[in-house]
């Protein structure tokens, strides 16, 4: 069931993002190298299109500052599955090896 887009959801979205962004540009700071200064970004989620397009009506709809370009970040979410591995310890009464 899809969440309808309310100012609250895109706000809330919007944050999400920039946090994410945020943690991005920590690990990878040499991709600040290709956003110019001032630019206005305008993020947009692989995984929602519904976000993405109303994001992007509203960028539209925001008036341009001379001088301010926009740029368009995609975020998309990747999993990594990391395999842990423990160690148990048991007492035995008496080992039994084979």
């Amino acid at each position: 069931m899809e969440k309808k887009l309310t100012a609250e959801t895109m706000a809330e979205k919007v944050l999400e993002l920039t946090e994410q962004f945020n943690r991005y540009i920590f690990d990878h700071p040499e991709f600040l190298d290709h956003i110019p200064d001032q630019a206005m970004l305008v993020f947009l989620d692989a995984n929602d299109p519904a976000f993405s397009e109303a994001n992007l009506e509203l960028a539209n709809a925001s008036p341009e500052s001379p001088g301010r370009q926009r740029i368009y970040i995609r975020m998309q979410k990747h999993i990594r599955l990391v395999e842990q591995v423990g160690w148990e310890a048991k007492i035995l009464p008496s080992p039994q090896l084979a």
